[in-house]
């Protein structure tokens, strides 16, 4: 399968993508950092270096992928939910232009907040 996934090599990625690649699938990771690429390729996943905020970039990237995994991370203003809002407007046109039917979307925003944002029980 070909995945192609955001949030280079964050919490979730440096643990996700080494797995996904040893069960034999095609990873491609973005990231918006070069000086990522030869540890992204090390692990054997191809290196894609752009934004999330670059449509153009995304439909390149997303075409020919069997899923695409989001990660929101954060604002890129004042107004958290417009900001997210906007991003979910790019990755809809990204998504939808390069034909994807599978999608994961994780966010992390509000990860930082501790007992404000309420607690969960793990059912792993």
């Amino acid at each position: 399968m070909k995945i192609a996934m955001l949030g280079s090599l964050g919490h979730i990625n440096r643990i996700v993508v080494p797995q996904l690649i040893q069960a034999g699938h095609e990873v491609t990771v973005i990231s918006t950092n070069p000086e990522r690429q030869a540890t992204i390729e090390a692990l054997g996943a191809h290196a894609a270096i752009g934004t999330m905020t670059d449509a153009d970039f995304l439909t390149s990237t997303f075409t020919g992928q069997d899923v695409v995994y989001l990660m929101l991370s954060g604002s890129t203003g004042d107004d958290l939910f417009q900001s997210a809002v906007s991003q979910a407007q790019i990755w809809k046109h990204a998504i939808e232009a390069a034909g994807v039917h599978n999608v994961v979307n994780l966010s992390s925003i509000g990860a930082d907040a501790g007992e404000v944002a309420g607690s969960c029980t793990p059912i792993i």
